[in-house]
């Protein structure tokens, strides 16, 4: 029992720093090695760790994975950020559209990409539009990871609960729409809130 926590107290926190001393390994690979030495402690057999890998979830987040960055090379989500760049005049509307279109994008794709794709495009316009790109930034990825909480195809969490739930996309929409649409409009009106001295400024949006 006691090197099963030990080993579970060791990855967890070098998941949480992203690095174990002495090791050069990512988190990836320090889950990795923490899986194998839970099966080496006898926490738990091969077959069973093997039998815990829900295939479907692997399958449906890498087909997710390869359309989202399809799109990114084919330059839509730069595409998409360019375009509500000239918003910029208005800081607080310009905040509310990106974090809708990034909710919105995270919802049905991977978020991880969203966040990648949009980040340059924004800090660039915010810089050409001398606005802090901190409140933007942070709405971003706030909006990104609130709206991939939406759908059953969000995010790979939300994947294995509908596997194993047994819910449909209309049913888990259901359920995880409203409180996702509250939580993102509480991130707007407090990031308004946190940043209202900025959000006063008006200036010239950068061309495209």
């Amino acid at each position: 029992m006691l090197p099963t926590v030990a080993i579970f107290l060791v990855t967890y926190l070098g998941v949480a720093l992203g690095h174990i001393p002495g090791l050069q390994l990512d988190r990836t690979g320090i889950a990795l090695l923490g899986a194998i030495a839970m099966i080496v402690a006898g926490a738990v057999s091969f077959p069973e760790a093997v039998g815990h890998v829900d295939l479907p979830t692997l399958i449906l987040l890498y087909a997710l994975m390869v359309i989202s960055a399809q799109l990114r090379l084919g330059g839509f989500y730069t595409f998409t950020a360019f375009r509500i760049s000239h918003l910029l005049v208005r800081p607080r509307f310009f905040l509310f559209v990106s974090m809708a279109t990034s909710a919105l994008l995270s919802a049905v794709l991977a978020n991880d990409i969203v966040c990648l794709a949009f980040t340059p495009v924004l800090i660039l316009s915010l810089n050409a539009s001398r606005l802090n790109p901190l409140p933007y930034l942070i709405g971003l990825a706030v909006s990104s990871n609130i709206g991939s909480t939406a759908t059953i195809i969000g995010n790979p969490q939300n994947m294995l609960i509908g596997q194993v739930g047994r819910l449909d996309f209309g049913q888990f929409i259901g359920w995880c729409g409203p409180p996702t649409l509250v939580a993102l409009a509480g991130s707007y009106l407090l990031l308004c809130g946190l940043f209202r001295k900025e959000f006063g400024r008006r200036e010239t949006a950068p061309d495209p």
